[in-house]
């Protein structure tokens, strides 16, 4: 885990995917963009049986990872309902610290992501969702 987790900060990024010992995809946006932004640029055949590492994961997050189908997660924080639906696919993931969950910027409410998430189990549908918010909040 460290090792995955140490590159993380060590190259100050928010998103590494690594798959057959390469890195395929980083970033340093911070929020769903990374994740969607791979599976869009990338493609979901090339990612599968991947490796996730991200700074900060959500249920959202673990949604998209699902459907995916990545091989593992690691995780800088994990929130508890992120940890609940990567055990339901029974996703391996490594987590330094679970927290209740993943909070909007100014801190005041949970994150708008994981919000429109919280009733969604379904990887396909969850992407489906995540994908039309990111693209209403980059029209705004």
């Amino acid at each position: 885990m460290g090792n995955y987790l140490r590159k993380l900060e060590k190259e100050n990024k928010s998103l590494i995917i690594v798959k057959n010992g390469n890195i395929i995809f980083t970033s340093k946006t911070h929020g769903m963009a990374p994740l969607l932004e791979a599976i869009e640029k990338i493609g979901v055949s090339q990612l599968v049986g991947s490796i996730v590492v991200d700074k900060a994961l959500g249920k959202a997050a673990a949604l998209l990872i699902c459907y995916i189908k990545a091989k593992e997660v690691y995780a800088k924080i994990m929130s508890g309902n992120a940890r609940k639906l990567l055990s339901i696919f029974k996703m391996k993931y490594t987590a330094e610290t679970i927290i209740p969950e993943i909070m909007n910027k100014s801190g005041t409410d949970i994150c708008p992501f994981e919000k429109a998430v919280l009733d969604i189990n379904d990887p396909e549908e969850g992407y489906k969702k995540l994908k039309i918010m990111s693209m209403r909040i980059k029209r705004n």
